[in-house]
């Protein structure tokens, strides 16, 4: 399964709808928890931004293999949407704050809209784009929406997509929702209980989060390894900045390798974005196994895969970048639906290593040597330490999805999580994620030179895997930066 905008979704064409959840004005209720710091962050952008809000969602897309019912559809998400909590809290701005109000299980209501019949697959893409485009918002109740498109070609399944804001959803949200959503489906229409276990709220959490946050001090070990990892920064080198950004590769030659999706650069200032699988799943296996032989992991081979590139385009034996975790660290949170995310610092080194396998080992020592600041969320600590500590800049995201429940069924559903493009200046993002059919690598960075450059990086990462694959090992060398710049 791919991580991608919608624009690269094969969507099909059919008859569309939205099913869009209501509740009665007086249902809403204030409530005293807090939102999480990244809440507040976001919604405060939002604020900001106002009107100019746009395109900032994740969502996912798959079929599912039983005709369109719309009574066991507006079901479907009804409990949906009783199950999670944070599908049922929102935000209101009073006095220029924050303030969270939340409704009650079995407030919401799903009504169906028809968004259009028979319509031809690039007008499926446009209507839906724009309709989550202009309708996800953090200020703006609801933040999860549902489509459905009937296939005109077969009557026996449908597509089901759904938008959310970044508040109430993470990248496992995506993921889940695909099993969740079809047991609760199959539910609504024969009447069987639909087996999935009960978790707790992320509007909980997120208090709890605050609680956490405030307690921590300057004495704090995860405050002394954020400060770590900043002073670490050369200044004079690839990535002078405490906050990582992308290593600039002087001289950056256009991207050659022809596996790699091409460049698409969206309009209005968005970021371009590539899609590629770097691995088949035999490749993947003949990877792991090379990296479990020299006493590693997978994260670890494609952590070395990453410094070994930055150092033959940069000269740089130095690697820093931002790393997503999850913070579902107690079992009640296990599968609820929220932002469950928080950020570690990475700061790979190769040192004298001379090959990808001595690299391996030199990389796995340095990998973890900031993981312990994981459980405590970033904002206090900014706040604390001050200076450019405004993330992200360089992030690096890898997952393997294997043995999540459902995964060997996504290729028949046609399954794929979603991002809508955005317009962020100078990010750039690398999410690699390994899953039954191999290894794919989905990224999102500024146009113009950057986009070269990213290129170029991807192209030789993905040769430098393959090369370490076909040959058992790699010679480290910074021949191709000698000779790019001689």
């Amino acid at each position: 399964m791919e991580y991608t905008e919608l624009a690269d979704y094969p969507l099909p064409a059919g008859t569309m709808t939205a099913w869009e959840p209501t509740a009665a004005a007086d249902a809403w209720a204030q409530d005293s928890r807090r939102l999480s710091y990244m809440h507040v962050e976001h919604a405060r952008r939002a604020a900001t931004e106002g009107d100019d809000w746009y395109s900032q969602w994740i969502g996912t897309a798959f079929l599912v293999e039983r005709p369109l019912d719309a009574d066991a559809m507006r079901t479907t998400l009804g409990r949906w949407y009783d199950r999670h909590e944070a599908f049922r809290t929102s935000v209101r701005i009073a006095d220029d704050d924050l303030q969270r109000v939340t409704l009650p299980v079995e407030a919401v209501t799903v009504t169906d809209r028809s968004l259009g019949e028979s319509l031809s697959s690039t007008r499926v893409f446009e209507i839906m784009n724009e309709y989550f485009n202009t309708t996800v918002n953090p200020l703006r109740w609801p933040h999860c929406v549902a489509v459905t498109v009937e296939l005109t070609d077969r009557d026996d399944a449908f597509l089901l997509v759904f938008a959310a804001d970044h508040t109430v959803m993470d990248a496992y949200t995506q993921v889940f929702a695909i099993k969740e959503l079809t047991a609760l489906y199959q539910s609504a229409l024969d009447g069987t209980p639909d087996g999935l276990a009960d978790f707790g709220s992320y509007v909980d959490f997120s208090d709890a989060e605050r609680t956490a946050g405030e307690a921590i001090g300057t004495d704090d070990r995860a405050v002394e390894g954020w400060s770590r990892f900043f002073a670490a920064a050369d200044p004079v080198g690839t990535q002078p900045n405490p906050m990582p950004r992308f290593p600039r590769l002087p001289d950056a030659a256009t991207m050659s390798d022809p596996s790699i999706t091409a460049e698409r650069v969206p309009d209005h200032g968005f970021q371009a974005t590539l899609s590629s699988w770097l691995l088949d799943a035999d490749e993947t296996a003949a990877f792991h196994a090379l990296c479990k032989d020299a006493g590693a992991n997978m994260q670890a081979g494609i952590y070395t895969a990453l410094a070994i590139t930055a150092r033959r385009l940069t000269g740089s034996s130095d690697l820093r970048f931002l790393n997503p975790i999850h913070t579902r660290t107690e079992v009640r949170w296990g599968e609820a639906a929220g932002w469950f995310v928080g950020i570690i610092p990475v700061h790979l080194r190769l040192g004298e290593a001379t090959t990808f396998r001595e690299g391996l080992s030199a990389v796995a020592g340095t990998a973890n040597d900031y993981k312990h600041v994981g459980a405590a969320p970033f904002a206090p600590i900014a706040d604390l330490l001050g200076g450019d500590t405004t993330p992200p800049g360089l992030v690096v995201s890898y997952i393997d999805l294997r043995h999540a429940e459902g995964a060997d069924l996504w290729d028949a559903r046609a399954a794929r999580v979603l991002r809508s493009s955005t317009r962020m200046a100078d990010e750039v993002y690398f999410w690699i994620n390994r899953v039954p059919d191999g290894t794919n690598i989905s990224s999102r960075f500024p146009t113009g030179a950057t986009a070269d450059e990213v290129h170029t990086f991807i192209s030789t990462f993905h040769q430098i895997l393959r090369t370490v694959i076909a040959d058992g090992d790699l010679t480290i060398d910074t021949s191709t930066v000698a000779a790019q710049h001689a």
